[in-house]
């Protein structure tokens, strides 16, 4: 694939037809959506009286709270009333605001989710004003990339909806104070309620925390860094560079009582790349980007041992100096680069038990050296033998030998673990079935390889000081052997055929 400044342009939507007003024939402008996700208590009800307060905007307001009274939609209320005075406005003025009642927007409430933007655009038709934006604040344990699949979703078919609105801005608010601690608890949803997790409908209350979490941060465009006040400068610099490791595509801004430039959460229109990515694209992108870093790392450490060799042949003395300028460089390459990533990949498939095996060797870390304070860390370095203590997150797609027609997805982070099943691999999907767009399916096709088809191991790292070698020679020891490579293509040369006469 070839290489580009930015390795996510290739997996960006198509621009769409522009709509119309079918009366006068003038182009509908389209409304930006912003969608504010994060923890209860991590300040996004905070974020949303600073932004209403700040901007001259007219602003639509869904607010997500299943609680039986719902009172972040009051304090705005209360809030804007209390500023009506100063502001020149009354609260309709401010914020019309649509209260989502019967759910999480991400699961039982998604239907209610759309009808609620449609009812807010109804109201700004009836009063001939358009709202320059809409902004969603999510329950706690909402998760921003199911909303943003709903949308995803709405664009497939063709929601009449999404002529008139568009997933703008994925915003996340993150609790600075408590990052470390929830990274590493090992609790589940459900039995959090001072995160909201009293809000989790069905399954996803048994959610990890830490997935939850990394998830939020993830899935955005934007991550605010709040009570920024509550760690010290080495702290902070380190979870500032934690999360650019866990999403290089987001920005991240320390604040304080979520107070932040209107600019910074509403400027984002147009740039925002995360919010117009599907789950598949999301994991290209990750995957670009680890690979461009590594080629940049190779670079530069080849041009530095290309001058100390030289300098070495010109000047016998220079073997001293060069062993420390090395020393030098490694510490300015920890400074430099910090949190690095590489990707694991793969053609073959993972034997089941082997894989098995070796998970259960590395799950659970007791301590993550990576996303730990730098001393506390040094301490427990020795604590675990697992190579995954210096990884902050792992992820991607991976190929086992007990099906030939269904991908898995590889997910950890702290003390979660789990591979789940993530739906077929495109080439066992007929050709019928895939995007008719020329792009989309180039992009599909540029995966595939050989017989494999986009079968494979491809799995992102993200870590400080990760023991490379190892993780990639304990998951080559997991592959099948050629023997029962060959056994594996005996087994299902029947589904392969059947995969052929389909296409």
């Amino acid at each position: 694939m070839a290489s580009t400044d930015n390795p996510w342009d290739h997996i960006s939507p198509p621009p769409l037809d522009v709509p119309m007003d079918s009366t006068s024939m003038q182009p509908v402008v389209v409304v930006p959506i912003s969608l504010i996700s994060g923890f209860l208590g991590a300040g996004k009800t905070t974020l949303l009286r600073q932004l209403l307060t700040q901007t001259s905007m007219k602003i639509g307001l869904i607010v997500n709270d299943v609680a039986a009274v719902n009172i972040d939609a009051k304090l705005v209320r209360n809030d804007n009333m209390q500023a009506s005075a100063g502001a020149g406005g009354s609260t309709a003025e401010m914020a019309d605001t649509v209260e989502l009642q019967n759910g999480c927007a991400c699961c039982t409430a998604s239907d209610e989710l759309l009808d609620s933007i449609d009812r807010l655009l109804s109201l700004s038709a009836r009063r001939g004003e358009r709202y320059d934006r809409i902004i969603m604040e999510t329950s706690g344990v909402a998760e921003p990339q199911a909303i943003r699949d709903k949308f995803n979703d709405a664009i497939a078919y063709q929601d009449p909806i999404m002529d008139l609105v568009t997933l703008d801005t994925l915003v996340t608010v993150v609790d600075t104070s408590a990052f470390l601690q929830e990274y590493e608890s090992r609790d589940v949803i459900a039995n959090r309620p001072d995160l909201g997790g009293n809000e989790a409908q069905g399954g996803s209350g048994q959610r990890r925390v830490v997935d939850l979490l990394v998830e939020q941060v993830e899935c955005a465009d934007i991550v605010l860094l709040n009570k920024s006040d509550m760690v010290n400068e080495t702290e902070l610099k380190h979870l500032e560079q934690v999360v650019g490791a866990i999403n290089p595509l987001a920005s991240a801004y320390p604040c304080t009582y979520g107070k932040v430039e209107t600019e910074l959460v509403f400027g984002a229109s147009g740039q925002a790349i995360v919010s117009k990515l599907n789950t598949e694209g999301h994991h290209r992108g990750a995957v670009a980007f680890a690979r461009s870093q590594q080629r940049k790392e190779q670079a530069e450490g080849g041009a530095s041992a290309a001058a100390a060799a030289t300098a070495e042949a010109t000047n016998p003395s220079a073997a001293a100096a060069r062993a420390a300028a090395t020393q030098r460089q490694e510490t300015t390459a920890t400074i430099r680069f910090g949190i690095r990533n590489f990707v694991y990949s793969a053609r073959r498939p993972f034997h089941v038990q082997r894989l098995r095996s070796v998970v259960l060797a590395w799950m659970p870390v007791k301590k993550n050296t990576a996303v730990s304070h730098e001393e506390v860390a040094a301490a427990n370095a020795s604590a675990s033998t697992s190579p995954m203590k210096a990884v902050i997150r792992s992820k991607g797609f991976v190929w086992l030998s007990t099906s030939h027609v269904t991908a898995h997805y590889w997910s950890h982070a702290g003390n979660f673990f789990e591979i789940r099943d993530e739906g077929d691999w495109w080439d066992a999907v007929p050709r019928d079935d895939w995007p008719q767009v020329a792009a989309q399916r180039a992009v599909i096709e540029s995966e595939f390889e050989g017989w494999c088809g986009d079968r494979r191991q491809e799995i992102v790292f993200i870590g400080a000081s990760m023991d490379e070698p190892a993780i990639r020679a304990q998951l080559d020891e997991c592959l099948v052997t050629d023997d029962e490579l060959t056994e594996y293509r005996q087994k299902y040369q029947c589904a392969e055929k059947k995969i052929e006469e389909l296409n």
